[in-house]
């Protein structure tokens, strides 16, 4: 086996609660572990400090209305000389922005490979953030000019080669999936975290667990889901939903709990840092709530899957790849009444809901020590055919 050096990089990092934050992270440390030495890149974030030496930060300063974002300022404080000093052997960063300035003079000043993965659907923030198509779109135009300039581009799933595709990218594209940090437990353990759920949700057994764990945005179709909730309790059926993270609609969602009149039923927990505590909501779950249209690929639903939980999706959606309706998962329509029927017939059908979890385990859930062990292979191919 050889040994390779390499550079994990994003614009975000724990204890940003951020999904590609921790692909990033997954990947040093999992390279780290079995293949040598692995690096991740990212933000400093005042007041925290890392147990972790092969994590490196780069300066940050506070971005406007965008908490906990922090924008890179990487040319301050000999952050440079730091990462020059790294023989890197491959770098791959996994955002455009800060964290590819920072790719692209790692690879022109070691003349190593630099491959990207794709994670994000940016017109879609580009829209939200400029209200304009035009800006939009001169946004897109400019992060492409990132991705061409890579050697590679790694997508999580085929449809998300069709969205990278329509933003104009002509280069090479590969789908590399991502795996879960969350491992599957064993009955007692479950049992365990099942006991510390209950008692911190004040739920029993004989609760229907629903459970969304993300960014609390529009775009994550965060309305279809309350919508969908208010229509299961006026059908009078009894549930518990627990939202888990933060984000700009945070206030609005829990005016429209209070407007449905759902406080006893709607709990939001705000962000949960501790990945033990967060095992305890899986471990109580009976179903995940995911009808996103905005993410291309989701590791909460893999979370979800190793706690033998099936995951609610639109059928259409990026995110529903590999999912087959009441094997694996549960597929639905872009609307509250189709996500409310499918969770009504869960509750009132707990075999079906079972065999899915147990087909989410079997098919979904993949631990990233088993993912780095293909990445490793293919850095080892990417390395050759660079040089």
């Amino acid at each position: 086996m050889k040994n390779i050096v390499t550079g994990q990089l994003n614009d975000s990092l724990y204890p940003i609660m951020d999904g590609v934050g921790l692909v990033a992270r997954n990947y040093a440390f999992w390279l780290n572990e079995k293949y040598g030495t692995g690096y991740c890149i990212g933000p400093h974030v005042p007041g925290f400090k890392d147990t972790e030496d092969f994590i490196k930060r780069f300066p940050t300063i506070p971005i406007p209305g965008n908490a906990p974002y922090r924008y890179g300022l990487p040319s301050t404080k000999g952050f440079y000389k730091t990462i020059d000093s790294i023989p890197f052997d491959i770098i791959h960063t996994h955002c455009p922005f800060v964290s590819g300035k920072i790719a692209l003079h790692i690879k022109k000043k070691k003349h190593i490979p630099l491959i990207t993965t794709f994670h994000s659907k940016y017109r879609e923030d580009f829209k939200r953030a400029f209200k304009t198509n035009a800006l939009a779109d001169f946004a897109v135009n400019h992060i492409m000019k990132f991705y061409n300039q890579t050697d590679m581009v790694w997508v999580p799933n085929e449809p998300t080669i069709d969205v990278l595709r329509s933003y104009g990218f002509k280069g090479k594209i590969e789908v590399s999936i991502n795996g879960t940090d969350l491992i599957a437990p064993t009955p007692s353990e479950l049992s365990n975290l099942q006991q510390i759920g209950y008692k911190n949700t004040d739920t029993t057994k004989d609760d229907f667990v629903l459970l969304f764990v993300g960014q609390h945005r529009w775009e994550k179709n965060v309305k279809l889901m309350i919508d969908g909730l208010k229509e299961i309790s006026d059908a009078n059926h009894t549930f518990k939903a627990f939202f888990i993270g933060t984000g700009p609609e945070i206030n609005e969602m829990k005016r429209m709990v209070s407007d449905y009149h759902l406080e006893k039923k709607v709990f939001f927990k705000g962000i949960i840092k501790d990945r033990e505590i967060l095992k305890s909501y899986y471990a109580i779950a009976d179903m995940f709530m995911f009808p996103s249209l905005y993410d291309t690929a989701s590791l909460v639903m893999r979370e979800a899957a190793a706690f033998s939980v099936p995951t609610v999706l639109i059928k259409e959606a990026s995110t529903a790849k590999g999912v087959e309706d009441g094997k694996n998962g549960f597929l639905i329509e872009n609307s509250s009444s189709s996500f409310a029927k499918k969770i009504m017939y869960a509750i009132d059908h707990p075999e079906a809901r079972i065999k899915a979890g147990k087909g989410a385990l079997q098919t979904i859930y993949l631990p990233w020590e088993k993912v780095v062990d293909s990445v490793y292979d293919r850095y080892l191919k990417i390395i050759r055919d660079f040089n």
